[in-house]
């Protein structure tokens, strides 16, 4: 997404920095034992074990510490989620096999996203993704909604930098996936940490965003933190693009649960 992405920023507005709002949830950074719970919990478990995911996938999941993802997405059997920017599904099998045939996970990318990345239309990824209760939305950032209180829990997965670095209105869509989610609805938002006296649109154009920056605009949306889990890496001091060799794969990051009132 990076090529697509940094020419879109080329002709984007200026952002305006934020002051994150303050909260009293704490952050927790006890990694190790976070994910030590989430590998405990058998609908995880089972989801992470199932045979017929591919190679690709399950060697994906030790790096990205996918276990911290579904942990704090607690989607339940029945439950409607929406993966938004979801690339090649990964996070939303996943979330399918949570939410289990009475559930339903809308797998979105943008059209954007799929004219660069043609594995990611929608024709070709019901070739190889075959689960009943998965369904499929492409629209741009600005047309992403759906009816009011229609989803249980919103995921992103690394791409809220994206929706500001290509241009969209993200105070609009967090007030619109507000809207979206049910009284006690929930969005996870899973992405590479930034220093946060960087600018935003510094941060973005290195395909990270502050976990504080992140915390200010869900706040200011009308969400409460639930949970802010932070994962830090040696490897890396935030300075540079997430995609530079020796830092790929390897950056800080935050998993943030943000919750709609019940």
């Amino acid at each position: 997404m990076a090529g697509l992405a940094a020419l879109i920023l080329l002709g984007a507005p200026a952002i305006a920095q934020e002051t994150p709002a303050q909260t009293s949830n704490g952050p927790r950074s006890d990694v190790a034992a976070l994910r030590k719970e989430a590998k405990a919990d058998v609908a995880i478990r089972k989801a992470l074990g199932d045979l017929s995911r591919s190679m690709d996938s399950r060697l994906r999941d030790e790096r990205r510490m996918v276990e911290l993802i579904l942990r704090a997405a607690d989607a339940e059997p029945g439950d409607r989620v929406l993966d938004v920017a979801a690339g090649s599904g990964y996070l939303a099998l996943l979330l399918a096999s949570l939410v289990g045939d009475g559930g339903h996970v809308d797998l979105h990318n943008t059209p954007g996203w799929i004219a660069q990345f043609p594995s990611m239309e929608v024709e070709r990824q019901r070739q190889v993704i075959t689960q009943k209760n998965v369904g499929w939305l492409t629209l741009p950032w600005h047309e992403l909604d759906a009816p009011a209180e229609t989803y249980d829990v919103i995921v992103l997965g690394q791409v809220w930098h994206d929706v500001i670095l290509e241009g969209g209105d993200y105070r609009e869509l967090a007030q619109r996936m507000f809207a979206m989610l049910k009284p006690g609805g929930r969005v996870v938002v899973e992405d590479h940490d930034a220093i946060p006296e960087m600018d935003l649109r510094t941060q973005v154009y290195l395909h990270r965003i502050s976990h504080g920056d992140v915390t200010g605009q869900f706040l200011r949306a009308g969400f409460s933190l639930r949970e802010m889990v932070l994962i830090e890496s040696p490897f890396d001091d935030r300075k540079f693009n997430v995609f530079r060799p020796d830092v790929r794969g390897r950056t800080d990051r935050f998993v943030a649960v943000f919750e709609k009132a019940g």
